[in-house]
């Protein structure tokens, strides 16, 4: 699978199966939902799953909530998408292998992704600030997946995988 920076994803079926994780938003039948932005963590090979909601109104709330009592906001961004707001859950995000990815989103034959770089690049640095909280152990949220045990299963399988054959 080709790789695309700021661009959106969906999960396969079987990934949802193998991590058994109650937190997990699993896939809607009827829909292409949910959908990920994703990143992928170079010193693992991992790509970190950030599921999308276009709830806006509801995170503006918190995110204004929050600022209110001067508590941090990483854990949820809203971006333009395509025209839309879309909200970035970070809070909520989970590594997976390359294996686990379905495809990529597109929709009007167009790949559904973030066109500003500047704006990836920010969203990725505040993606790899949340992943290093997450894997050290803060809450979010009481709901958000246990991305520990995601993350040892998933380094597990990359580990049983052979390795590619070198290159010329």
């Amino acid at each position: 699978m080709d790789f695309t920076p700021g661009a959106f994803y969906f999960l396969k079926d079987s990934f949802f199966e193998k991590v058994n994780e109650r937190f997990l938003k699993c896939n809607y039948e009827t829909t292409k939902r949910p959908h990920y932005f994703a990143f992928k963590d170079d010193n693992t090979s991992l790509y970190w799953l950030v599921p999308c909601s276009s709830r806006t109104e509801k995170f503006e709330r918190i995110i204004k909530d929050k600022k209110e009592c001067n508590k941090p906001t990483d854990g949820i961004k809203i971006v333009r998408v395509r025209d839309r707001k879309q909200v970035l859950l970070f809070q909520d995000m989970f590594p997976t292998t390359v294996d686990y990815i379905k495809n990529p989103y597109v929709k009007d034959g167009q790949l559904v992704r973030i066109e500003s770089q500047a704006l990836v690049a920010e969203l990725n640095k505040n993606a790899n600030n949340v992943r290093i909280k997450l894997l050290k152990g803060v809450k979010f949220t009481p709901t958000q997946p246990n991305v520990q045990r995601i993350e040892k299963l998933m380094l597990a399988e990359l580990a049983r995988q052979p390795l590619p054959p070198p290159q010329k």
